[in-house]
């Protein structure tokens, strides 16, 4: 490995603005504080630990159970107690 290289004739990434998207969210003050305190060890700020917690749950897939129902699901709800009362009537 060299001990320095010649950037003067670098371009920039042309898939930089594939690779991420900047984005604004509102976060409650406990959530802020609780990755504040889980970045404390490594010297990162919240904002990092947020992005490296979201990054590895897109990565490995995890789905959070909510407890809500899905659009899908309160549909066949709906439709359901629709068809329970046209049957007690």
């Amino acid at each position: 490995m060299r001990k320095e290289y010649d950037f003067s004739k670098a371009i920039p990434n042309p898939y930089f603005e594939r690779l991420s998207k900047e984005i604004t969210f509102r976060l409650d003050f406990d959530s802020l504080a609780y990755f504040e305190k889980l970045g404390e060890p490594y010297g990162m700020s919240a904002e990092d630990m947020i992005f490296r917690y979201l990054r590895h749950m897109a990565g490995s897939g995890y789905k959070a159970d909510l407890g809500l129902l899905t659009l899908e699901q309160r549909r066949e709800l709906e439709l359901s107690i629709k068809k329970d009362q046209k049957d007690e009537v």
